[in-house]
């Protein structure tokens, strides 16, 4: 019989658990002898070194697969992310030409005069976005507010809501009910509130609206995006 240790004497052999390899060999001396236990020595097996190497910018937890790699020489096992293909980009819907026209033909009127403050809210104004708080020079609040875009609260008036999203919704091509666009044309629209973030009297409107005009902004549309 071979040495009381083999591996061979294990249990479940073949197997991949090398602590049963190193546990208590039961041997009977006799057939109808009890059984005995035999310790052999006890050799700690040396794992080989493990190193797990993460990015600069890691925050501590691994997130993704990991490659693995076995060193040839003393088989030393590291780890590091495995490369990811980056995400693709979000699909974003880009603005509609009539839509980026008339708000550039708005801004362009403003920056003409000065107002560069009331120009960098046209964006908002357009999409119908909270205002950020003392964005408006006070007398041009209080144009907007005299004039019904905003109520006493700063916040859009029904009137202004319903005008400026049915025009939106024209200009991006999500509507052609022009009827819910009442009896303001395009380019009124513009001009009168071009002469609101002006705060100047509600006359220039007429001047504005032909510089609006000159820019493409007609009636019922944007020419340069037709």
């Amino acid at each position: 019989m071979g040495s009381p240790f083999s591996s061979s004497l294990a249990s479940e052999f073949p197997h991949d658990n090398a602590e049963i390899s190193r546990g208590a060999v039961w041997i009977c001396s006799e057939v109808t002898g009890p059984a005995t236990a035999v310790l052999g020595p006890y050799e700690p097996v040396q794992a080989p070194p493990f190193v797990l190497l993460f990015d600069e910018d890691d925050d501590g937890y691994v997130d993704g697969p990991l490659e693995l790699e076995i060193d040839a020489d003393d088989g030393a096992i590291s780890a590091r992310l495995a490369a990811r293909e980056p995400a693709p980009p979000s699909p974003v819907e880009p603005e509609a030409a009539a839509f980026t026209c008339f708000e550039s033909a708005l801004v362009a009127a403003l920056m003409a005069q000065g107002a560069s403050r009331s120009a960098a809210l046209v964006p908002r104004l357009l999409r119908l976005e909270p205002l950020p708080a003392d964005a408006l020079g006070k007398d041009v609040q209080l144009t907007l507010q005299s004039r019904g875009y905003l109520d006493s609260g700063a916040r859009y008036s029904s009137k202004y809501r319903e005008l400026c999203g049915a025009w939106s919704a024209v200009l991006r091509g999500c509507s052609r009910d022009f009827a819910a666009c009442g009896t303001t044309t395009l380019d009124r629209f513009g001009a009168d509130l071009l002469a609101a973030l002006l705060a100047v009297p509600a006359t220039r409107a007429d001047e504005l609206r032909r510089e609006l005009r000159r820019a493409g902004i007609a009636a019922f549309g944007v020419l340069q995006a037709a």
